[in-house]
């Protein structure tokens, strides 16, 4: 890998890395969902600066070409990122069905109590 490349790729990481942690102090991102991004970054940034360390992977895995494995972990890490996803949606969609369900059950007891106040009202009058 060339020089150039490198340090193409280190000021993308560096960027990245910026951006993360902007979105993360800004409060627009809660640190949960930066962390996998972050160590990703950390973890690209070292096999740049060390690729051997591909090349071992490759070995131990049995894998041929280092982009072979490039593209196997992207998956898994992509699928990753989706469970994760789907997970937070799930339980998203369970809390806005509860709050709904509660928010109704407010509003009819509202809807009751009104005619009752009404009545009083009438009532003092």
């Amino acid at each position: 890998m060339s020089i150039r490349l490198k340090v193409f790729l280190f000021t993308i990481y560096a960027l990245v890395f910026l951006f993360l942690f902007w979105r993360m102090r800004g409060r627009r991102a809660e640190i949960k969902y930066i962390l996998p991004w972050l160590f990703l970054d950390i973890v690209l940034a070292v096999v740049t600066a060390f690729p051997a360390i591909l090349y071992f992977f490759c070995a131990l895995f049995g894998i041929e070409t280092p982009s072979n494995m490039l593209f196997f972990f992207g998956m898994i890490l992509l699928s990753a990122v989706v469970l994760s996803l789907t997970l937070a949606l799930s339980r998203q969609n369970a809390q806005i069905r509860e709050l709904a369900q509660r928010l109704a059950l407010w509003e009819d007891r509202e809807r009751e109590a009104a005619p009752e106040k009404d009545e009083q009202a009438n009532r003092e009058e």
